[in-house]
């Protein structure tokens, strides 16, 4: 595991379980600063549920944090605040920008009428443009 003080996602021994069916086992994995980290494996490895069990999706095992805080520990919109999951196959406009594409996974965690604030556009472009190389 890396050095806390870079990591800004940290999974130790995730595992999720549906029923009788191990979907996740035991996962454990630092995302940090500057790194670009990805999740590997072919279909129904559980990639995407452990993504859901990040964003405080689905219920699981084991410990996520995030910015060094639980997220078990985090309400909902304070989850949303920090992870955004977008879609695998996304139906979206070709002309949508990685901001916006990466705001679209904040849709969940908004109201029925709700929409993002401008405060929630100014974090994401930063982020987007630095990890992109675009800035």
């Amino acid at each position: 595991m890396a050095d806390a003080s870079d990591t800004l996602l940290r999974v130790e021994h995730l595992t999720m379980r549906f029923g009788g069916l191990t979907a996740v086992d035991d996962l454990s994995f630092d995302a940090r600063e500057g790194d670009i980290t990805a999740l590997i494996g072919p279909n129904g490895a559980g990639k995407t549920t452990a993504l859901r069990a990040v964003a405080r999706l689905l219920a699981y095992e084991g410990r996520v944090r995030m910015f060094g805080s639980d997220v078990a520990e985090l309400s909902r919109r304070e989850v949303a605040r920090l992870v955004a999951l977008v879609p695998q196959v996304p139906l979206i406009p070709g002309d949508i920008t990685v901001s916006e594409y990466v705001l679209l996974g904040r849709t969940p965690h908004l109201s029925y009428f709700g929409g993002e604030r401008r405060a929630d556009h100014e974090a994401v472009q930063p982020h987007a443009a630095r990890t992109l190389g675009t800035e």
